[in-house]
């Protein structure tokens, strides 16, 4: 759900602004509204924070290879913001320096150690006198057909169809010949090692410096957490709005309703004229989500897309059970499932991630029920149906498993999902006739309304009348749901004055905007979208059903590839066999592929059900502004 917010007027003297938005920001509840105002002030403030956050991210990308030593000692930070980000800068700058340094001698030695060593100081004593000693090489049959009358040309290597010469020459310039010229180095392999080496030392020292600093990381993170206090400090203090005299000063924002004892004893203690109101534009109040312990795991995933109105229901709750259904069914196995309970126990032991445990821990169990229904673990049978299977039981609870009538395959989950996919349809039809009473009055409820009943009709004069001779009558069942039955239940006539009232309602209310005598033309178009749209959503749910068959049929491809390397018994496979290995080689490999596509599938798609067919059927608008009260912002992670 979200929230009520009230929305708070303040006035302050031109004295005590500056203590009143203090105390107001260690209060931490109003969320102001701030002028979009920037200063030198607060564009310095945003930037060095924005340089810390970098420098933290690099630290914490250099965390094993910059770890400080057991002996290392603390190093401090200077005491000003400006001072810490120079310095630290300083030290990655000397850092990058030397590693480039040491690229240029990794590449100069891999260009002249095939040399071997080379005199460059009596190269250069040579060159004084006028004599020019040049470096070639290139192919050696070119080499050797190559005519050289006229140059003093000796031979330092031959390899690799590569010939690597020197050529004397009495003037300081280099021959134009056809072959590559490599310009002396300005020091000798030998001098370039050891200046590597020094190098290494060096960048080792910087590198325990800079762990030093890391182990100090804690203060950065006070240090930018202090520069975004004060930057919105300077923010509230430039959306004051004066009088004419420059005397009276005032603030607004919103409140959240459990805040209002608190925020009002604050007010009465500091002796300050305020007033407390509804929202005038309901649309620009904050959102704050405030939902049990089962809907606030799925928060994250409401604020994928976007935060609902101030004014309209807060989908989460209502899209949570659905979502754990979608998830359990696309996944649909029982071995997948117990792999993520596994897994969500050991995230459990992590505090920053038991959010997230919490979330997979339900979606784990989900999976294993609806394995269970589904009769599937890791790919192959459970319960033995048909000659296969694990386990053995009288009455087993794969209550949805596929089953063979005559030949002929049936999928009692195909139309589960089919059936799910009408609940969560017609649970979104209610929920906008709701939302709508919200945000727009109860006239605009009426649409919504009257497709909920022509739907639900539909259905009912679908099963009495055989639909098409598809079998949908009072027989039909899915699995152990006798939902056709269920249908039947509802009298025909009644069914047919729901349709008569549906149409009524759709075509004279559905648009009160309109003259009452344009509604029927423009209720036209609409019908078109709303008929044509509702059978392409219900479509849309059988991706459920083809996400959990086409896991099981991997899974199960991946387990026949598997045994069909070990060696046969007669009473089956020979386990002894060193084929065994690959065996298991090709299992663990195969399914951990399949999870981890299973996984993806089991969370992509309910996503794409849930923002797709289920928000656009309960009409979400969304664009909600999260409310984020002005207060002292907590020490970066």
């Amino acid at each position: 759900m979200i929230e009520k917010m009230h929305r708070l007027s303040l006035f302050l003297f031109y004295n005590e602004k500056k203590r009143i938005l203090r105390a107001l920001q260690g209060l931490g509840v109003v969320d102001l509204d701030f002028a979009p105002h920037e200063t030198g002030r607060m564009q310095r403030a945003e930037q060095q924070g924005a340089e810390i956050k970098k420098i933290l991210a690099t630290m914490s990308r250099w965390k094993n290879k910059i770890a400080a030593a057991p002996e290392t000692p603390r190093v401090e930070l200077p005491p000003t913001t400006a001072g810490q980000i120079s310095a630290i800068r300083t030290l990655f700058a000397e850092k990058d320096q030397i590693e480039n340094a040491l690229r240029e001698l990794a590449a100069d030695r891999t260009r002249y150690e095939v040399w071997g060593e080379i005199p460059v100081e009596k190269i250069g004593l040579l060159k004084q006198q006028g004599i020019g000693i040049h470096l070639f090489s290139g192919s050696e049959k070119f080499f050797d057909q190559y005519d050289f009358s006229g140059h003093c040309v000796e031979v330092l290597a031959r390899g690799n169809n590569i010939v690597r010469f020197v050529l004397l020459t009495l003037h300081a310039d280099a021959p134009v010949i056809p072959f590559q010229n490599y310009p002396i180095p300005g020091r000798s392999v030998a001098e370039m090692r050891r200046e590597a080496e020094f190098l290494e030392g060096t960048l080792r020292d910087l590198h325990q410096r800079i762990g030093a600093f890391a182990a100090s990381a804690q203060q950065l993170r006070l240090s930018a957490a202090h520069l975004e206090t004060q930057r919105r400090f300077e923010q509230a203090k430039h959306s004051l709005l004066s009088d004419s005299s420059n005397t009276v000063f005032q603030i607004q924002g919103y409140f959240p309703e459990h805040s209002r004892v608190r925020l009002e004893s604050f007010l009465e203690r500091h002796q300050l004229a305020y007033q407390i109101t509804a929202p005038e534009k309901p649309d620009e109040a904050p959102v704050q989500l405030k939902n049990g312990r089962f809907a606030a795991l799925f928060e994250p995933i409401t604020r994928i897309f976007a935060l609902p109105e101030y004014r309209e229901l807060d989908p989460t709750p209502l899209f949570a059970p659905f979502f754990t259904l979608f998830f359990g069914f696309c996944m649909g196995d029982v071995g997948y499932g117990v792999i993520m309970l596994l897994m969500s126990l050991f995230l459990l032991t992590r505090k920053k991630l038991r959010p997230v445990a919490w979330l997979a821990l339900i979606l784990s169990g989900a999976t294993i029920a609806s394995g269970l229904l589904m009769n599937s673990f890791f790919g192959s049978n459970l319960f033995v149906r048909e000659g296969q299977g694990i386990l053995s039981m009288a009455e087993d609870p794969a209550l949805f498993a596929a089953y063979t009538v005559q030949g002929r395959t049936v999928f009692p989950a195909m139309t589960l999902s089919l059936l799910i996919g009408c609940l969560q349809t017609g649970v979104a039809f209610l929920l906008r006739s709701v939302n709508e009473i919200l945000v727009l009055g109860w006239k605009y409820a009426v649409k919504a309304f009257s497709m909920l009943l022509m739907t639900a009709s539909a259905f009912v004069l679908g099963a009495h009348a055989d639909f098409l001779g598809l079998g949908f009558n009072s027989a039909f069942v899915i699995g152990p749901l006798p939902v056709g039955a269920w249908l039947t239940t509802v009298p025909l006539l009644t069914g047919k004055w729901a349709l008569a009232m549906g149409l009524i309602l759709f075509f004279f209310f559905g648009n009160p905007g309109q003259k009452i005598w344009l509604r029927p033309l423009g209720g036209l178009w609409d019908f078109y979208g709303f008929a044509t749209g509702l059978l392409g959503d219900f479509l849309s749910y059988i991706r459920l059903f083809a996400l959990a068959l086409a896991g099981g049929l991997l899974g199960n491809a991946f387990n026949q590839i598997a045994f069909m390397l070990l060696p046969g018994t007669p009473t089956g496979y020979d386990f002894a066999s060193p084929w065994i290995i690959v065996t298991i080689l090709v299992l663990v490999i195969g399914h951990t592929l399949n999870f981890g596509l299973g996984l993806l599938g089991a969370f992509v798609h309910p996503l794409r059900l849930t923002f797709v067919e289920f928000y656009k059927n309960m009409n979400f608008r969304g664009g909600g502004r999260p409310y984020k009260p002005f207060s002292h912002t907590p020490a970066l992670p």
